[in-house]
């Protein structure tokens, strides 16, 4: 091999690597890039009503888009808000489809392999729904039952981890809507998912044969940011803290949940 074609070998090499390095560092956010560009892209969930479903001209509405405007108030920016569904949000977050997300994730260990998480901004109770006339109180007591999920989700865990040992066969379904309808409509037993959604649909429908059977959990969610990002972490930490003590967090939780903003772990 000539000098001159390992020299433009290597040179072809090192632009290759220089490419891969100013596309990482581009990912990069920082408040001071959002606020120089005028405006900021959010990541909101859709399909999830209260935390996030959309209107008749086709707007995202709900808990994560108020909280969505109120960060873009604080950040004095206009709000380009991105409609995504469960499986979406952190493949949004890591293309650079959004510059972060308030989309009602859990901060759980594995996901936070990949991203960073805020404190929490909301949280809801997780439980088993089911027809009044189906006996369930317990765990067991869903062997050998059809039940459904929201493909994506931190709820979806509880049942991977019994499927085995109580027989399941599990449906997943992108939002929690369409696995509440699945509910509604009799192709599932049971299903697991959040309070405030499932409470929400069951006014909705204006149903009065489902319930709640057991409460099996407190899901808090975070804002969620790609790894590289620490100065947009922490400040999202702090808007976070400001909004819960000036009681702006807490008016969105009475206005869509319709209860108190709960109390949110911290770490």
């Amino acid at each position: 091999m000539s000098f001159l074609k390992s020299f433009k070998i290597a040179a072809a090499v090192i632009a290759v690597c220089a490419g891969m390095f100013t596309s990482f560092s581009a990912s990069a956010q920082s408040v001071d890039e959002i606020v120089k560009r005028g405006s900021v892209k959010i990541g909101v969930l859709v399909g999830a009503p209260p935390f996030g479903s959309v209107d008749a001209q086709g707007n995202p509405i709900g808990y994560d888009a108020d909280v969505a405007t109120l960060v873009g108030k604080y950040l004095g920016v206009s709000v380009t808000m991105v409609q995504l569904t469960p499986p979406a949000r952190i493949p949004a977050l890591e293309s650079g489809k959004v510059d972060f997300l308030i989309a009602t994730l859990a901060p759980t260990p594995e996901r936070a392999k990949a991203v960073m998480f805020t404190i929490p901004y909301s949280a809801f109770q997780v439980g088993i729904y089911s027809n009044k006339d189906t006996k369930i109180e317990k765990w067991d007591d869903l062997k050998g039952m059809t039940v459904g999920v929201n493909r994506g989700s931190s709820v979806e865990r509880e049942f991977v981890n019994r499927e085995k040992e109580l027989g399941l066969t599990i449906l997943r379904f992108d939002d929690d809507a369409t696995t509440m309808q699945a509910l509604f409509s009799g192709q599932v037993q049971a299903i697991a998912g959040p309070d405030a959604q499932a409470n929400a649909a069951i006014r909705a429908r204006g149903d009065t044969t489902t319930e709640v059977k057991f409460f099996f959990g407190m899901q808090p969610n975070s804002m969620t940011v790609r790894k590289d990002a620490y100065d947009l972490h922490q400040w999202l930490n702090n808007t976070i803290y400001y909004i819960k003590q000036n009681g702006e967090l807490d008016a969105i939780a009475r206005k869509w949940v319709g209860t108190p903003l709960p109390i949110l772990p911290t770490f």
